[in-house]
């Protein structure tokens, strides 16, 4: 038993032994095979020069497109995260497998002639991953540059629709020191029309309009061919949801509350106040736009252009406001004349959504004020009456009225007995008379003042209700030039 361990102990030892001679044999002619492959190719392809036997003379770009990092209006540029394959064909590059058992072969950078291909728009370019070059036995194939790249490039922005706005950019690449008398840009059998998309991340705020479509054009020097260049073409849609709510939204409904502003009382003393801070709102509001877009007077926003009509509009009705305010409190220091008292009284009120100023309001000079005449003219004419009575010469009054004639009555009667008790002669009773004479001086006077004030209150009730007219002429203004505005900017847009 002890015999027949050390047997199959001894077997495997012996196994392991041939095993890893065997790998290590393999291995050194491997490394012996992919030395004299490098060492083939070196002497055979050119470091700085494109090789003799280049195909077609030709160098060709293949582009993914992984990624849209970062679109910045405001600041111009794009930030696209691409993997970029730069690649020629040489004869010189092929070799039969049955001599090398190797497939393709890994170089450092620069040991081969690579174009000096770059990104011509490009402000910025950060490479991610190896940059070693690539060749491929099988077809001859040399790909001198092939990374993921994160490459910030410019784009002209035409923000006239924000934030419903369609962008457009391209990204050119091409050579930077050469021309087509060296190596040509080409189209190879792998190449693709439109950018292979299956790995695409979507972005947040920017949606890629498919497909991504790639342009080669030779650009001209004096009459001849210069270089080539390949453009990528990139179509962006803003997601305009956000905006809408959080910027558009607060800005058509401080647009909606500026015509409230006509509807508030002016006796609640928030008239003004209330213009003012939609006004404020309004203008603040109108600044936020300055962060978003770019500072670009080619292109204008649409958006801006209304923003700046709203803003115009309520400044205007801030200062129709005032307006209506003066013309409520006018009552006391200016009267108001025939023609707005019959335009106030007409039925073009109810136009105005309004009832017509009554006409006894307006045209006070009726039944009451012919009343207060006649009573005026009552107390006249019984002070003039005592005073002829007492030798007195007061020809300016005259008796009149009923009122005249019962005051006459009433006041005999107290003359009379008072007269007769005194004595001294017609001086004495003259002077008790005028004691016992009501002071009709003070009834006028106190008539004369309550028909000031009641044409006072009367008078600050019509420029009150005028105020209440303007003010609804000036909210059907508003709502015209509201209109008017919307259908401008909508159709602009």
């Amino acid at each position: 038993m002890i015999n027949f361990l050390v047997w199959i102990i001894g077997c495997t030892w012996l196994w392991s032994n041939l095993t890893w001679a065997t790998n290590v044999n393999d291995t050194s002619n491997g490394v012996r095979e992919e030395t004299l492959l490098f060492e083939r190719l070196k002497n055979s392809l050119p470091k700085y020069s494109p090789p003799q036997d280049m195909t077609n003379n030709s160098v060709y770009i293949f582009i993914d497109l992984y990624q849209i990092a970062n679109v910045d209006e405001k600041d111009g540029f794009i930030t696209a995260k691409l993997w970029l394959y730069y690649y020629y064909y040489s004869q010189s590059a092929r070799w039969n497998s049955t001599e090398y058992n190797k497939p393709e072969l890994f170089v450092p950078p620069g040991t081969f002639w690579s174009a000096d291909i770059i990104a011509l728009d490009a402000i910025n370019i950060i490479h991610e991953a190896f940059d070693r070059q690539l060749i491929n036995g099988r077809n001859g194939l040399i790909a001198f540059y092939s990374s993921l790249a994160t490459i910030q490039f410019a784009c002209s922005f035409d923000v006239s629709l924000f934030p419903f706005d369609d962008q457009s950019c391209q990204l050119r690449f091409g050579p930077w020191t050469t021309d087509n008398e060296e190596y040509v840009l080409g189209q190879d059998q792998i190449f693709r029309e439109n950018a292979d998309l299956s790995y695409y991340v979507e972005h947040d705020e920017w949606q890629l309009n498919q497909p991504v479509r790639f342009t080669f054009q030779t650009r001209t020097f004096r009459g001849r061919q210069f270089y080539d260049t390949m453009t990528m073409h990139l179509k962006l849609t803003r997601r305009h949801l956000f905006y809408a709510i959080i910027f558009m939204l607060p800005n058509v409904l401080l647009y909606i509350l500026s015509a409230l502003v006509f509807l508030i009382p002016v006796e609640s003393g928030e008239k003004i106040s209330f213009a003012i801070t939609i006004l404020l709102a309004a203008v603040v509001s109108f600044g936020t736009i300055s962060a978003l877009v770019p500072a670009n007077s080619r292109n204008f926003p649409v958006v801006a252009w209304f923003l700046g009509a709203a803003v115009s509009q309520m400044t205007l009705d801030t200062i129709l406001v005032t307006v209506v305010v003066n013309v409520h409190f006018m009552g006391g220091r200016w009267k108001m004349g025939p023609r707005l008292r019959r335009f106030i009284t007409s039925k073009f009120m109810t136009l105005l959504g309004l009832r017509p100023c009554p006409m006894e309001k307006a045209f006070p000079g009726s039944k009451e004020r012919d009343q207060q005449h006649k009573l005026k003219e009552a107390l006249a004419g019984g002070e003039s009456e005592l005073g002829r009575n007492n030798g007195t010469n007061n020809n300016s009054n005259k008796w009149t009225g009923v009122f005249g004639a019962k005051f006459q009555q009433k006041t005999a009667s107290k003359v009379a007995p008072a007269a007769n008790d005194v004595s001294g002669g017609g001086g004495s009773a003259q002077k008790s008379v005028k004691d016992l004479i009501p002071d009709s001086h003070n009834l006028m006077k106190a008539v004369d003042d309550l028909m000031y004030l009641e044409s006072e209150v009367n008078m600050e009730f019509l420029w009150q209700f005028f105020a209440i007219v303007v003010d609804r002429i000036f909210l059907l203004v508003h709502i015209m030039l509201s209109i008017v505005t919307v259908c401008v900017f909508v159709t602009m847009g």
